[in-house]
């Protein structure tokens, strides 16, 4: 029995590195080498089809190509909480918590790094998120780094590259005493 969709099933798939021979929406087909499991590499065993619907690619009985949320892994363009790609979060949570020390609020941090509050707190808060953004995360690194305080040496060498002022060394020399007889 076949089943009306309740909105427009989508055009074309939005998965640029698709790599399987069918959609990446709807049901998996007997002839995929990851038939049973999720289509992102997990291994983890995706429900089956209850109906058939031609437009969304779904057959009754056969497993949907990925598990609940894992889609984005593979066929999201902008994943980033779910992506395989990114900076884990563990690695960006501190660096946010000592900039909101610094500069009293993660409003005001948000502001520096020109990126919307929530989403700076999604990253701080969310539980769920496991990865942010590699663009994000530089953002943030960048602002880190830019507090960092530097020797007069150091800060020479980065504002001339390739001109290194050498330091004044003041030697005393006394001249040694020649007495004559």
């Amino acid at each position: 029995m076949e089943t009306q969709p309740l909105r427009e099933p989508p055009i074309a798939t939005r998965s640029a590195g698709w790599t399987f021979d069918h959609p990446s929406h709807g049901t998996c087909v007997p002839e995929c080498p990851s038939y049973g499991s999720c289509h992102c590499g997990c291994g983890a065993t995706p429900k089956r089809s209850a109906v058939t619907s031609v437009p969304w690619n779904r057959y009754a009985g056969h497993p949907f190509t990925f598990v609940p949320g894992h889609q984005l892994r593979v066929v999201h363009p902008r994943a980033g909480m779910w992506s395989k790609q990114g900076v884990p979060v563990e690695r960006v949570r501190p660096l946010i918590r000592w900039l909101r020390m610094q500069h009293g609020s993660v409003r005001a941090v948000a502001e520096l790094l020109h990126m919307p509050e929530s989403t700076l707190r999604g990253y701080l808060y969310n539980a769920k998120r496991k990865r942010v953004p590699p663009e994000a995360a530089r953002r943030i690194v960048d602002l880190t780094l830019a507090h960092r305080r530097r020797s007069r040496l150091l800060e020479l060498w980065e504002e001339v590259p390739g001109q290194l002022e050498q330091p004044l060394i003041v030697l005393d020399r006394h001249p040694a005493l020649v007495v004559s007889p």
